[in-house]
């Protein structure tokens, strides 16, 4: 292993090769021939002692150690554009594209009527909403933030609690009067049986036929058309128009989390949209929950699973 720490030029080849699929794209894009990107590439690999890049069937895979080093070379990334916009006089708007991942019922009830006052706060941000149950891998940057009510397992990553929501059983307004009993139940597919919301299903109501579906906009769906309960928290069962189901046992809660990577912290179009969904839940915590300072992963959070 060489001494001398990595260059920036060498970190942007690694940066170009991860984000095009190839080091002839990587050398296209920083406007370089390729004998002299793969130079680079291999001279960056010398000074780290490991590979970067795996090659396979399908183009160049970042090795563990690549993927642990591209959020920071990232971070890099972003003080260099910093340092450009204060050098030409571009300074001071927040700008540039962030990737929110969250649940889909989330950003279609929730997120969707109140989105238009940090578009407006920073006219300049480009949004990317990556909707839907599967839990995105932040440490390989497949988003910037994300919006989830499971806890990650990754010891990197930093997790603030926007709030302790409570679960209840809600039903569109023509079902209000039917006893739990009589009710059929719509929940999101869960095989092992991993959710609050499965096991309450399964205690109180053992009997009940259920219908399963694979996103929560489908499940918003058929509850508002009167085919049975879901058992929802109040931030995005009332948005959809439903009721609480009168007199059933207590379910439980989840906690809405807000994670991301610690080496995006201080960027600031990330913080600029961390700290708004932060206020932007505060404004309702006190009937909903109760927001927490953020902490890593490896902090214990009663979520039910775990994703990274």
């Amino acid at each position: 292993m060489e001494s001398e720490d990595p260059s920036w030029e060498d970190l942007q080849v690694l940066l170009a090769a991860v984000a095009n699929g190839s080091l002839s794209g990587a050398a296209h894009a920083l406007d370089l021939g390729q004998s002299t990107a793969s130079r680079r590439l291999a001279r960056l690999e010398r000074r780290l002692g490991a590979p970067l890049l795996d090659r396979t069937p399908d183009g160049i895979r970042p090795t563990d150690l690549a993927e642990r080093l591209i959020p920071h070379a990232e971070l890099i990334a972003e003080h260099m554009d910093h340092i450009h916009r204060v050098v030409t006089g571009e300074h001071g708007d927040v700008s540039g594209r962030v990737r929110l991942a969250l649940p889909d019922g989330l950003a279609s009830t929730w997120l969707a009527p109140r989105l238009g006052s940090l578009l407006e706060a920073h006219p300049k941000l480009e949004l990317d909403l990556l909707m839907g149950t599967a839990v995105v891998d932040l440490v390989r940057r497949e988003a910037d933030l994300a919006l989830r009510f499971v806890a990650p397992n990754h010891p990197e990553l930093l997790v603030r609690r926007l709030a302790r929501l409570p679960l209840r059983a809600f039903v569109a307004p023509s079902l209000a009067d039917v006893p739990v009993r009589a009710l059929r139940f719509i929940q999101l597919l869960d095989p092992a049986a991993a959710y609050p919301e499965t096991q309450w299903i399964q205690r109180h109501a053992p009997k009940a036929p259920t219908l399963r579906v694979s996103n929560w906009n489908a499940l918003f769906a058929l509850v508002r058309a009167g085919l049975g309960a879901a058992v929802l928290t109040p931030l995005i069962a009332e948005p959809a128009g439903l009721v609480p189901v009168p007199a059933v046992p207590k379910v439980g809660f989840r906690d809405l989390l807000l994670v991301y990577h610690p080496a995006l912290r201080a960027v600031p179009r990330i913080a600029a949209v961390r700290d708004w969904l932060g206020a932007t839940h505060g404004a309702r915590r006190s009937s909903h929950g109760r927001s927490t300072e953020e902490r890593t992963s490896r902090s214990s959070l009663r979520c039910g699973t775990t994703g990274r």
